[in-house]
């Protein structure tokens, strides 16, 4: 537990992390922090099997090779990932992307549905330069529109009775999720793209040593309340229900647990998905310890080792003024059982403090 500040901070024996509030500006603020995801948050974890330190040496269940970013690129992933999923949420791609030549057509609503209608037969009744007429190929017919077509042409949305109304909106509807799936598609190629451009898991250096982590980016299905099913799903980007899901993991030491190998990693989820860290750790074969869910039946660990052990809130400047720096840390309980082999943190607090430092030795030189 942290008392530093008018936030209180209780790190559970799992994964979680209680924020409660000594009154209720302090309650307000954390709300707003966590409402603007201005939270960053690691966990500690023990998973079965020795996970090797480089991505390079491994791979999925599926075969696939594992992702991988250095650490120098940490902050330009996480940059990248943050821009696709406010992408994905706000169901809108960029002004650079909506000028690609493969970016989805947006989805129409009833009564743009309705105007393309009367427009299409407007056309057809006047010959269509696009070659939409009907039975030509270049344009250069017309038709005749039948009497109920030309009174079709002259009416407004509001002229529609109900039914017909509610035809055009479950068209829109269709629409909808036609431009969704498409979006979704055009938004994975374009994370694709970003990678290969970005190159996250090569060092600048060749001479240069720093972590690789493994980026675990699986997107994760919420099965339906009705199924009464509790486990998470794995998806595919071109899965409408999946949601974008990014966990960063550094292995930080190996060691052998009641004759069995196990693997201490740092986990940073960039998510907040449900079950996000087991199932991806599980999804790539190594479970978390104690995790019977998504890992053996038969694991006989006397807890899930998975511990909430850092979380930043980053406050404005006056939040930090009235309550601090708002970071917060717990003691590592899997040291004694496997012990750290070197030490990595990517939550950026630290460097915000040097910044801030920096920036306070050059005011004072200059006064």
């Amino acid at each position: 537990m942290a008392t530093d500040s008018a936030l209180v901070i209780v790190f559970t024996a799992t994964s979680g992390v209680l924020v409660v509030g000594a009154n209720k500006e302090a309650t307000a603020t954390g709300c707003r922090l966590f409402r603007e995801k201005q939270v960053q948050k690691e966990y500690l974890a023990v998973v079965q099997g020795h996970l090797p330190f480089n991505p390079a040496d491994s791979v999925d269940t599926a075969g696939v090779p594992a992702k991988a970013c250095t650490f120098s690129k940490l902050g330009l992933l996480i940059q990248d990932m943050e821009e696709m999923e406010r992408l994905r949420n706000q169901q809108r791609g960029s002004r650079a992307h909506q000028k690609m030549p493969g970016y989805p057509r947006g989805a129409r609503h009833g009564p743009n549905l309705f105007t393309m209608e009367q427009a299409r037969l407007l056309r057809e009744s006047q010959g269509d330069s696009r070659g939409e007429v009907r039975g030509t190929s270049n344009g250069a017919g017309t038709r005749e529109l039948t009497p109920a077509e030309l009174a079709f042409t002259k009416m407004t949305w509001h002229d529609l009775t109900k039914e017909e109304k509610d035809a055009y909106t479950e068209k829109a509807k269709a629409d909808k999720q036609r431009f969704l799936k498409e979006l979704s598609e055009f938004l994975s190629q374009e994370k694709v793209r970003l990678a290969r451009k970005r190159k996250y898991e090569s060092l600048d250096r060749e001479d240069s040593e720093e972590p690789v982590a493994y980026i675990f980016d699986a997107p994760i299905i919420e099965p339906h309340r009705s199924t009464g099913v509790f486990r998470m799903l794995v998806g595919t980007e071109a899965d409408a229900a999946a949601k974008q899901s990014t966990t960063i993991c550094f292995v930080l030491g190996h060691a052998m647990y009641e004759g069995e190998p196990v693997t201490k990693v740092l986990l940073r989820p960039l998510n907040g998905r449900r079950h996000q860290l087991r199932l991806h750790m599980a999804h790539h074969g190594f479970p978390i310890a104690g995790d019977v869910t998504y890992g053996s039946q038969e694991d006989e660990a006397p807890r899930m080792m998975l511990h909430a052990w850092r979380i930043w809130l980053r406050g404005r400047p006056a939040d930090q003024k009235k309550y601090g720096d708002l970071y917060f840390e717990s003691p590592d309980p899997f040291e004694l059982m496997v012990p750290s082999e070197r030490r990595v943190c990517t939550i950026t607090y630290r460097k915000h403090k040097e910044a801030e430092a920096i920036k306070a030795a050059e005011a004072n030189e200059k006064s």
